[in-house]
């Protein structure tokens, strides 16, 4: 009886930290899903010698840009921040709940710490990288760490985002973070 009630747990434990990721993906799910355009520094052919691309690789329509003047000016990216905070606020709840459990072992206690710790220290690597991109001149900024790498959502810049602002976000992303140029995906959002 034990064993299933432990099973139990793990597996709903996983459930919701699988849910909380997929949040945070299905905001930055496959760049240019929504029309939006989208710039990928791993996929372009022509570098520099920074090892940034010299043009911007730009997927989607021009005329499929997600608008966001109907709302207020912060709304798309207030609306994420809440979204991400609440679904890492649910996952970690039930992961303490996990660990402070008595009738679980001291694996599972310690992968709930692990995943509590994981999370915070993502949490704290977006808010670095949001604060820093908005430092450089960007209006609005909202980052995604998942699984995959990270989706840096900003708020699309008078004339388009440029190589040159890729490469300020690029940079920022690889000097505070783990990630690779191909695990960051740049998704402006115009206004």
């Amino acid at each position: 009886m034990k064993i299933w009630k432990r099973n139990t747990v793990v597996s709903v434990i996983v459930l919701f930290v699988c849910v909380a990721l997929y949040l945070s993906w299905s905001y930055g799910r496959e760049p240019g899903d929504d029309g939006s355009k989208v710039f990928d520094p791993g996929a372009a052919s022509v570098e520099t010698n920074q090892g940034l691309p010299e043009d911007t690789l730009v997927e989607g329509e021009e005329s499929g840009n997600i608008d966001i003047s109907e709302t207020d000016d912060t709304g798309y990216f207030s609306e994420a921040r809440l979204t991400r905070k609440s679904a890492r606020d649910s996952a970690i709840s039930i992961l303490n709940d996990a660990a402070s459990r008595e009738d679980v072992s001291q694996e599972i206690k310690d992968n709930a710490m692990s995943e509590i710790e994981k999370l915070a220290q993502n949490a704290l690597t977006e808010a670095t990288i949001e604060n820093l991109i908005v430092a450089k001149g960007f209006t609005e900024c909202v980052a995604f760490i998942s699984q995959d790498g990270i989706n840096i959502v900003v708020a699309e810049p008078l004339g388009g985002l440029n190589a040159e602002d890729a490469a300020k976000i690029t940079d920022i992303v690889l000097s505070n973070s783990t990630l690779t140029a191909l695990d960051i995906h740049i998704v402006p959002v115009s206004a």
